[in-house]
């Protein structure tokens, strides 16, 4: 593994001890490896700290920190974002999984566009279109308005440039719409 990760995968957790390892396990699994897995766990009252634990006893790339108060959902991600030392942003909620190769299919689009900010999963493609393909920010509106709506996936669907993610201060702490609002800007 390279000194600095160029995506960092970012996930947050509260009282996930049932889903948590199989989250982990799915980045470790990546078949893109250079990665840092970094979890902030926001004041868990069952087991997720230990769980998680193991595995950063096994591997190097999982780092841990736990918040001493609980901070909610939106808080909790900007924070875990500013530990972020990897070029991309990839968040991975505590209770999904990520296939072997999603972090390499979503890190060889953003380098293959290096003008993309955010890059975003498309579960129902339009089927006639070769992906990845990269739009500006007038078609991604026009897309998500009087399309397939684009830019309703929650942060597990993207991969986010950090610089980018920071000069716009991150999400705004609104649950269920600081993603959203995020991804107009």
């Amino acid at each position: 593994m390279e000194s600095n990760p160029l995506v960092s995968v970012l996930m947050t957790a509260f009282n996930r001890a049932e889903f948590i390892a199989e989250a982990i396990e799915s980045v470790l699994a990546s078949s893109y490896k250079n990665l840092e897995l970094i979890i902030c766990d926001d004041h868990s009252t069952d087991q997720t700290v230990a769980i998680a634990k193991r595995f950063q006893k096994i591997d190097s790339r999982v780092i841990i920190y736990i918040n001493d108060s609980n901070l909610g959902d939106y808080y909790n991600r900007n924070k875990v974002a500013s530990f972020a030392r990897g070029k991309y942003l990839k968040y991975l909620d505590s209770d999904d999984t990520i296939s072997p190769d999603g972090l390499a299919i979503m890190v060889s689009a953003m380098e293959a566009f290096p003008e993309a900010a955010l890059g975003i999963v498309q579960f129902n493609a339009d089927v006639s279109q070769q992906y990845p393909v990269c739009i500006t920010p007038t078609q991604a509106y026009l897309e998500h308005y009087d399309g397939m709506g684009i830019l309703r996936y929650g942060p597990t669907g993207t991969i986010i440039k950090k610089d980018v993610f920071r000069e716009l201060n991150g999400f705004s702490t609104e649950r269920f719409l600081g993603d959203t609002e995020f991804w107009l800007k």
